[in-house]
């Protein structure tokens, strides 16, 4: 007997396959890719020196090649665009330099007419002046040429090899002769001079500072040496090296000391031949095991008096690295693995060697950065929770002052040093050796953003950072408490608001050197960014704001959660609501772990990541869109280790969200990348909090991982796990509970929600075989698991479509198990059990 038909069955049945249809078109690609197409971001904002034009980079997702150009007398739109653009200058106050393949573009920016040069390989704007110059490739004969910003030739060369600007503004530039010979030519204005001719084939110039001279590089036919030569460019004489030096060598460095008279030299001396022996024999007491893997280039180092014809050694068999300080008479030396155990950044004992005596004189031995004074007479460093100051001439050391003291900079004037940190500017006088507090910022940890920065060459962690008192400094002012900045001028102890008090985000802050016009992008979680200028003395003015489209992001909800730890430290998340939601329904999270993510993530305009923007599978935007929650709860280590701290401060960010009734809290979702995957898996041992988990190229096993050589760091991994990333403050031999309790595989029994593995086989900081292996002992203990390896990928995705496709998984596995989604076979075939 055939029933009636019911009407709302078939009401039901229609609206069950519109909300198929929907689910389904959610996580189409090609739609996927739309919603991340539609969205940008803001980069890399540049300002013209008389402030009125400003450029700044326009990122898609997959797109990000296109220049916006802005005149701050037009706000609203971008005067002019150019695309597919690498680098750009501007040659002169009105100009705009352009590089785009091998063509060049001059914009008059004013009249947007434009002028093009083909066949460019090279383009550079001169610093001081409206000028630039062009290199051509070999079609064009390997011209040189120097323009006016008017577009107007001043000079040229002909098969040019390479040029060098001088900070005088002078330009040396190498090129061949008809007679095959080479020769350097000095160039300024539309004046030329040949300041050397040689047979030899020049391959590199090295101007001093002052113009004094030049180092020039050239090949040598005879042997594999190149021959270096000093030229003083006032009596046009050369010295040359090859005469002092009988050994060979692959590569040399030159850095002044005295100019005109005295420099260091640091060489690449020839490798030894390859090892062919049987056996390679690695002993306890072995240094420097990264050498192991990848044999350095061993280095000599020489003081070299060119026109006294002295050439010094630097440095002992037990002492191999030397640093010029830009002290005549005293350098630093050190051997880099002497105090290597590997369990800590490795420490330095630093000596004093004084050449005149040839003596070394221990200085200290320290684990954190140099700095070194212009004049080389003092150096700075961090130590035991201060900072110390040892005068080079005299082997003194003093203590200066605490933590509350951040970064140092030498003043130009060789008086002061002055230093940002917490509640103001410091500076420590180095002729009384008093420190005082000179900038009082009470509550906020200033940094200075245009100090000078020079590293002391041969890749030591020393540096030169300077600042000149003569101008006023730029500072960032930190109110760590609220996550808010502002930016003040200061001089003199005067200081002049830049930008006031904020909470949302600023980079790319621009100023030009009158100090008297300022730019910067500014963005939050609920606003697009958006380009702003300043002129001092005026408010601040908005020039451009992009993605105006984007309307759905101005009602975005986010809220500041606080909560504490069993420990009682002071923790926060973000906690952001669905797009669009309804009060009247509950949605789904998903919970994204790592450390502290608070002071990172709460003030960033959420674009959708698709591609190649999206390199872990996680896409804020995108969850967003999708209905979800999602949140960002930090984390920090106790005594009990990683993984139970992790635990512990995520239960408690769990519980502080508990009473959010919006929130379906039988559908969370946790995901996690790097160390983050470590977390996510050891929490998805120990947690029923979760109805499904996202682990990528994370450890499984640390005990393994300990014992292991890590060649993203080269080096053993032991370090993390003690005093690095891991922060366990304990060797295992010391501590194996510790070690065990904290560890996933020996509990990966206790999985009980589906969990998804992903990890690159060329991962060469966490090895991939550590997802493997926990994704075997899933299996073997019958746990709902997929994993997937990208065999071209590394410890992030990098190719488009292994993004694409890692992030459209992601989207659907938490589809599939937070929100009831039904259209992904590839689960499927893990979850239901006839699959297959």
């Amino acid at each position: 007997m055939m029933k009636s038909f019911n009407p709302l069955f078939l009401l039901f049945l229609c609206l069950l396959l519109a909300v198929g249809q929907e689910l389904t078109a959610q996580n189409d690609p090609e739609k996927l890719q739309k919603m991340a197409d539609s969205h940008y971001e803001l980069s890399k904002l540049k300002m013209s020196e008389n402030g009125r034009w400003l450029t700044a980079w326009k990122s898609y997702d997959l797109n990000r090649d296109t220049l916006l150009i802005f005149d701050s007398r037009a706000p609203g739109k971008p005067a002019a665009y150019r695309t597919k653009v690498t680098n750009i200058s501007f040659p002169g106050s009105n100009c705009l330099l352009t590089k785009s393949g091998q063509r060049a573009e001059l914009l008059n920016l004013e009249k947007q007419t434009g002028a093009y040069f083909h066949g460019v390989k090279r383009v550079q704007a001169l610093k001081n002046k409206d000028q630039f110059v062009l290199h051509y490739n070999a079609e064009g004969d390997n011209r040189f040429e120097l323009r006016h910003a008017s577009s107007d030739l001043l000079n040229e060369a002909s098969r040019v090899s390479s040029f060098y600007l001088a900070e005088d503004d002078h330009i040396y530039v190498v090129s061949e002769t008809e007679n095959s010979e080479f020769e350097v030519l000095r160039i300024r204005d539309q004046v030329t001079e040949t300041v050397y001719l040689s047979p030899r084939k020049i391959s590199s110039l090295t101007v001093d500072p002052g113009g004094q001279g030049i180092m020039i590089h050239e090949q040598n036919p005879e042997d594999s040496s190149p021959n270096i030569l000093y030229l003083d460019l006032k009596t046009k004489t050369t010295w040359p090296l090859n005469g002092l030096l009988s050994r060979p060598f692959q590569r040399a460095f030159t850095d002044v000391i005295s100019e005109g008279r005295v420099y260091s030299l640091r060489l690449w001396v020839q490798r030894t031949k390859e090892d062919t022996s049987l056996v390679d024999i690695w002993y306890g007491n072995d240094k420097g095991l990264e050498e192991k893997f990848y044999p350095p280039t061993r280095e000599a180092y020489y003081v070299w008096e060119p026109k006294n014809k002295k050439l010094q050694p630097l440095g002992n068999k037990q002492l191999t690295k030397s640093a010029n300080i830009g002290n005549k008479r005293y350098f630093l030396s050190f051997d880099p693995y002497l105090l290597q155990d590997y369990t800590k950044r490795a420490p330095l004992k630093l000596f004093r060697y004084d050449r005149l005596e040839n003596t070394y004189t221990v200085i200290d031995t320290l684990s954190y950065s140099l700095y070194t004074s212009p004049d080389g007479q003092d150096v700075l460093y961090f130590k035991n929770n201060s900072w110390q100051v040892y005068h080079i001439p005299s082997g003194t050391a003093m203590t200066v002052g605490g933590s509350q003291l951040k970064t140092p900079y030498f003043t130009t004037d060789d008086k002061a040093v002055l230093f940002d940190g917490d509640d103001g500017l410091w500076r420590f006088d180095l002729e009384d050796r008093q420190l005082s507090r000179t900038g009082n910022f009470e509550g906020t940890r200033v940094r200075i953003l245009n100090e000078s920065s020079k590293p002391i060459p041969g890749g030591f962690n020393f540096s030169r950072k300077t600042v000149d008192l003569e101008k006023p400094l730029v500072l960032e002012l930190l109110d760590s408490l609220n996550n808010e900045r502002s930016y003040v001028l200061w001089k003199k102890g005067k200081p002049k608001t830049i930008i006031p008090k904020t909470s949302k985000r600023i980079q790319y802050l621009n100023y030009n050197q009158a100090y008297d016009c300022f730019s910067w992008l500014e963005e939050d979680y609920n606003l697009p960014p958006r380009v702003v200028f300043k002129a001092m003395g005026k408010p601040g003015r908005l020039l451009y704001q992009s993605n105006p489209q984007d309307t759905a992001i101005l009602s975005l909800k986010r809220e500041i959660v606080s909560y504490t730890n069993s420990d009682g430290v002071p923790l926060k998340g973000i906690l952001y609501y669905p797009l669009n939601f309804d009060h009247s329904k509950q949605y789904p999270m998903v919970v994204h772990i790592y450390q502290v993510q608070s002071k990172k993530r709460a003030n960033q305009y959420p674009v959708a990541a698709y591609g190649k923007a999206n390199n872990d599978g996680f896409s804020l935007r995108l969850l967003l869109e999708q209905g979800y929650f999602v949140y960002f709860p930090d984390i920090v280590y106790g005594d009990k280790g990683t993984g139970l701290s992790a635990l512990d401060c995520v239960n408690h960010a769990l519980d502080a969200v508990s009473s959010n009734g919006l929130i379906d809290h039988e559908k969370i979702g946790l995901i996690g990348h790097s160390h983050g995957g470590y977390e996510t898996n050891f929490i998805a041992t120990h947690s029923s909090r979760f109805a499904a988990y996202v682990s990528g190229a994370g450890n499984s096993d640390i005990v393994r991982s300990y014992f292991s050589f890590n060649f993203n760091f080269l080096s053993p991994f032991y370090w993390q796990y003690e005093t690095g990333q891991y922060d366990m403050n304990q060797s295992f031999s010391d501590n194996k509970d510790l070690y065990f309790q904290n560890n996933p595989i020996h509990y990966v029994d206790r999985v009980n929600a589906p969990i998804l593995l992903w990890t690159g086989k060329n991962d060469r900081n966490i090895y991939w075989e550590q997802t493997m292996e926990f994704y075997i002992g899933l299996k073997r203990n019958n746990k709902k698991v997929v994993a997937l390896f990208y065999t071209k990928e590394a410890h992030a995705l990098f190719a488009p479509e292994a993004c694409r496709d890692l992030t459209s998984r992601v989207l659907q596995w938490f589809g599939y198990f937070l929100k009831g989604e039904t259209n992904a076979e590839w689960i499927d075939q893990e979850i239901k059990e006839d699959a297959g």
